[in-house]
């Protein structure tokens, strides 16, 4: 005998062959919603970034990665092997110009200054007693020569007589040759005392030259010593902070050890590597640029090391504000070498839709879609890029990564 059915078992079975229909109909919604979705794709506007092609110029550069330091920095070296005895400042702390840093020993030094000097006191009275020896004998050399001198006209003046009285047969030939004998004699000593004078006058030049020559060594000993002293007070050139110093007390120091430095944190340059793939790019005095997040500073090629380490050339920048408040000693920056400036070119913003010069495709809006199109691209920079064909001046690209829909020909906007 069958049994009546309830009305909530009516309502179920009901419901079963509802869902039997309607599941089929859902499934076939979904999937031309979905087959609709992957031949015609679309984007919301304000998911993507987008910029206008404009006429304008762009500067073409290579990058580097460089670091911020201080324009002025004075390294201090110890001069002479020697020991630390005070420290005057700590890392960090300022110090005015001519000021001491630390003070080391410098006891030898000064031993060797007063030995110097004493030295040079002992060559100075060697040289003033040389002299005095020198005029002596001058002046008697020369009253001996004035002498031979006064004989020899006297001589000449006995054989004039005795010539003359040869002449008029009063004198015989044997007293005119006897005086003139002894004249040439006379005249042959007076020659000889002449040139004993320029030769010991030339002995004691020379022993004086020799002297001045130990002089002026022995000065100059001196003056490197002092120069040393005045190193060892290890003072500051220039205004500036303590980066380093040799602060262990009682240690002791090699010739040519650096004991501080000191820092004028108020300019700034930056130091920078670059592959030596692009040396031939480096010019001193070519143009550069510094970028500090959204700060550019500009500035030109100052230094280019001329040695090559493992790969990487290291040049400076001389910056045009060097005392720019975004400047940091040791900050990493990204250094922009020009090397070349394109004017009157179509250009647009940078961004992740391109990856390098040549030939790629991106997209183009127009209305509420984007289309495809392939473009050729020329120098670009960190701020454009020069698109040599394929887009006009005023036409609006998407500069946001398009990779997923790059194998699209077009895409909606919504």
């Amino acid at each position: 005998m069958d049994k009546e059915l309830s009305q909530n078992e009516i309502r179920k079975i009901k419901l079963r062959k509802a869902a039997y229909f309607l599941l089929p109909v859902g499934l076939i919604i979904i999937g031309v919603l979905a087959f609709r979705s992957i031949i015609n794709p679309s984007v919301k506007r304000s998911s993507i970034l987008t910029a206008f092609a404009e006429v304008g110029s762009i500067e073409g550069t290579i990058s580097a990665s460089g670091i911020i330091i201080p324009e002025h920095e004075q390294v201090l070296a110890c001069p002479v092997l020697s020991r630390v005895e005070e420290i005057y400042f700590r890392v960090g702390e300022s110090v005015k110009s001519g000021g001491s840093i630390l003070k080391l020993n410098t006891e030898s030094l000064q031993n060797d200054y007063d030995k110097l000097l004493n030295e040079l006191e002992l060559k100075k009275n060697n040289k003033s007693q040389l002299n005095l020896k020198l005029e002596k004998l001058r002046i008697d050399l020369q009253a001996q020569y004035d002498i031979k001198e006064l004989q020899a006209k006297s001589i000449e003046t006995e054989v004039e007589q005795k010539r003359h009285l040869h002449s008029i047969g009063a004198g015989t030939k044997l007293d005119l040759e006897q005086a003139e004998l002894k004249l040439e004699i006379a005249r042959r000593e007076l020659a000889q005392l002449k040139n004993q004078i320029e030769n010991q006058q030339a002995s004691l030049a020379a022993d004086l030259k020799e002297l001045d020559l130990q002089i002026n060594i022995q000065n100059s000993k001196i003056k490197e010593l002092e120069r040393q002293m005045d190193l060892a007070r290890a003072r500051a050139d220039r205004n500036g902070v303590i980066t380093w110093i040799k602060d262990d007390i009682g240690s002791s120091v090699n010739t040519g050890d650096m004991i501080a430095k000191i820092a004028d944190l108020n300019s700034f340059k930056a130091e920078a590597e670059i592959s030596d793939f692009h040396i031939d790019k480096l010019n001193i005095g070519g143009p550069a640029k510094i970028r500090i997040n959204q700060n550019e500073l500009t500035g030109r090629i100052s230094g280019i090391m001329p040695t090559i380490q493992n790969g990487v050339v290291t040049f400076t920048v001389e910056l045009d504000d060097k005392t720019n408040q975004s400047l940091r000693s040791n900050l990493r920056v990204d250094v922009d070498v020009v090397t070349s400036i394109i004017n009157n070119i179509i250009r647009a913003k940078n961004g992740p839709y391109i990856n390098g010069p040549g030939l790629q495709e991106i997209f183009v809006i127009e209305g509420n879609k984007a289309f495809k199109r392939k473009v050729k691209i020329g120098a670009t920079n960190f701020y454009y890029i020069e698109i040599q064909n394929g887009v006009k001046e005023g036409e609006e690209v998407i500069i946001s990564n398009m990779e997923d829909y790059i194998h699209r020909d077009e895409i909606k906007i919504k």
